[in-house]
């Protein structure tokens, strides 16, 4: 079954593609330069090491359905394991006010929830990957909350 709830697909998050891949991208370099000679002259060499190995191994376990990537305790997945429906969009009170609240941060939410109902799981799914496979995250058009202001 596809692995999203709240119709953010888990493969266009930072978590599950970006973030694995220039972390790998990293490690290779570092290892062309044998930093695994001179690295560990670093007390905390060890650290950023098995953290590098951390993030690269985050793209096979995120996901939001087996409760491996999210916030815990998600009530946008809490809402739709009690109402058993595979991702919001199936359910009859799409969008609601937890939905809308995401939205604010994320632009392409409420569209992709309704380009799901109109395709299809599967064919949107598809979509979803093809999204990925040109680069595609939602990071390139979330809003981020506005940073407090110092002068407040």
């Amino acid at each position: 079954m596809t692995e999203l709830r709240c119709v953010t697909y888990c493969g266009l998050c930072l978590n599950a593609g970006r973030i694995p891949q220039t972390a790998e991208q990293l490690r290779g370099l570092l290892k062309r330069v044998r930093v695994e000679e001179w690295g560990p002259e670093r007390a905390d060499f060890q650290s950023f090491w098995r953290f590098l190995s951390d993030l690269i191994a985050f793209r096979d376990r995120a996901s939001c359905r087996d409760h491996a990537c999210g916030i815990e305790p998600c009530a946008i997945r809490a809402c739709a394991e009690e109402k058993k429906v595979d991702a919001c969009p199936l359910c009859g009170d799409y969008p609601c006010a937890k939905i809308a609240a995401l939205a604010k941060r994320y632009p392409t939410l409420l569209a992709d929830g309704e380009r799901m109902r109109d395709l299809g799981m599967d064919l949107w799914v598809r979509e979803q990957e093809l999204r990925k496979s040109r680069g595609f995250a939602y990071v390139d058009v979330r809003y981020d909350a506005p940073s407090p202001s110092r002068d407040a």
